[in-house]
């Protein structure tokens, strides 16, 4: 979708090309984009002059003679293409206006979600739409009265922002962008912004939304201005866009989310989340000490999911081990877990496929579990977190390390004979140290218990400062 810095280019295209020039004519080719009102819509703007251009966020306003008023929205795909009149109009025209000069302007929009309004000089900032937007980045001299507005919202500072009603103009790109300039993490309750941080975020969407003007903004997939025009800012571009690459800054690799329904790139670590729930990861090889640090935080009151736990409570499930059996042809006389484990014994290969059918299951079993309950630390142990693709499911990502001589005592103290099946599984999957750098916290488990609750409960207070 075009934001400020596209419309703003659009705007400046538009103004010597319009200005001065009184409309001939004027064909609605598609009814919608005109709210339904042709009849009207022509015969109010025809032999009316365009007077000059101007923008109010993402709508550009056209100024007329005799005061009145057309605001337009670009939406996803509309443009403006100025064309001589014996050119064939552009393929997707839906309005078109004959000007004085023999030349038209045709408004373009593939998908038809654009629209025209009628209005005047003395309504058209009261219209619904264009009253309830804040200021521009570029008009703030003062952050309190956003600072008093976001202070009663806990929606993310990612919607809010989007919402355009505390400042406007920042779309789904743009918004990617100053939260990662401004080191906000895009899940932040935006009522924990600080006035400090409100003050980065305006220096930054002025510094960045100017940048992208000077360059003719972004061209993102299909949106183009108009006719032989390029926003070239794209080039410039550090977080939208960006998932698994590195963040330019720090290096870690860059993580895709969705808020509220918009896809949202960001960096876990220059991007810290704040407020709660915070959803926390433990990850590990196996034998590492998991379950110990998930037993800390059980009995410190916050909420815990084992994904070995239900893992195990899937396989109980009839209509499961029906596929299982069906798709591996496992041993029916045989305990279900045993038979899958001498199947994987044999075929190890088969260990993959089996994962990318139970995987999405648990991460279900894990969302489930962290919408039911209000605890403000919801932690899960995911050893195969990594593998499974469900990084970007947490805010934080704790790991826990353990060399590989204490690994093989504490296995064989759990089962001798199951060791050294589960320490060849465990070696295939190398996810842990590929990812170590993904990893916020890691703890070193080669020590005792006691040692083990220490550095624990350090971590834990460390993330419940991120509460407050």
């Amino acid at each position: 979708m075009p934001e400020l810095p596209e419309v703003e280019t659009v705007k400046r295209v538009l103004e010597p090309i319009v200005i001065g020039r009184k409309i001939n004519n004027i064909d609605v080719l598609r009814a919608t984009i005109v709210n339904n009102q042709t009849n009207a819509f022509i015969a109010y703007f025809k032999g009316e002059e365009f007077i000059s251009v101007s923008r109010i966020g993402k709508f550009i306003i056209f100024h007329l003679t005799n005061n009145k008023v057309l605001i337009s929205h670009l939406r996803m795909e509309g443009k403006y293409i100025e064309l001589l009149e014996n050119e064939p109009n552009t393929k997707y025209a839906r309005v078109v206006f004959h000007l004085d000069n023999n030349h038209k302007l045709c408004y373009d929009d593939s998908r038809s979600f654009g629209r025209m309004v009628i209005s005047d000089e003395n309504s058209f900032r009261k219209g619904k739409e264009i009253a309830k937007l804040g200021p521009e980045p570029f008009n703030v001299t003062d952050v309190n009265q956003m600072l008093a507005k976001a202070k009663r919202l806990s929606l993310p500072i990612k919607t809010a922002l989007l919402s355009q009603e505390i400042i406007t103009g920042l779309g789904n790109i743009y918004v990617d962008e100053v939260l990662f300039a401004s080191k906000i993490h895009p899940l932040t309750p935006a009522k924990m912004i600080t006035k400090k941080e409100w003050e980065t975020i305006i220096k930054e969407s002025c510094r960045i939304l100017n940048e992208a003007i000077k360059a003719g903004g972004s061209t993102i997939k299909s949106y183009h201005p108009g006719k032989d025009i390029d926003g070239n800012f794209q080039t410039s571009l550090k977080a939208y866009g960006k998932k698994d690459e590195k963040c330019v800054e720090c290096h870690t690799k860059m993580r895709f989310i969705k808020v509220n329904g918009r896809g949202t790139t960001f960096c876990p670590h220059c991007q810290i989340k704040k407020g709660a729930p915070l959803r926390i990861a433990i990850v590990g090889r196996i034998a590492s000490g998991k379950t110990g640090v998930l037993d800390i935080f059980n009995k410190a009151g916050y909420l815990t999911v084992s994904s070995d736990e239900i893992v195990h409570e899937l396989y109980q499930r009839k209509e499961i081990q029906e596929k299982l059996i069906k798709k591996y042809i496992l041993d029916h006389n045989q305990d279900f877990l045993s038979a899958v484990r001498e199947h994987l014994k044999v075929k190890s290969k088969d260990l993959e496929s089996l994962e990318k059918f139970i995987h999405p299951l648990v991460k279900k079993e894990i969302e489930n579990a962290f919408k039911k309950s209000h605890s403000q630390l919801l932690v899960a142990e995911v050893p195969l977190l990594f593998k499974a693709h469900m990084e970007n499911m947490f805010d934080v990502i704790i790991g826990v390390d353990i060399s590989e001589k204490k690994q093989l005592e504490r296995l064989n103290i759990r089962d001798k004979e199951k060791s050294a099946f589960l320490k060849r599984i465990n070696d295939v999957n190398n996810y842990f140290d590929e990812h170590r750098s993904e990893i916020d916290f890691i703890i070193d488990n080669n020590e005792d218990m006691p040692s083990l609750a220490n550095k624990t409960h350090s971590i834990i207070n460390k993330v419940l400062d991120r509460l407050n």
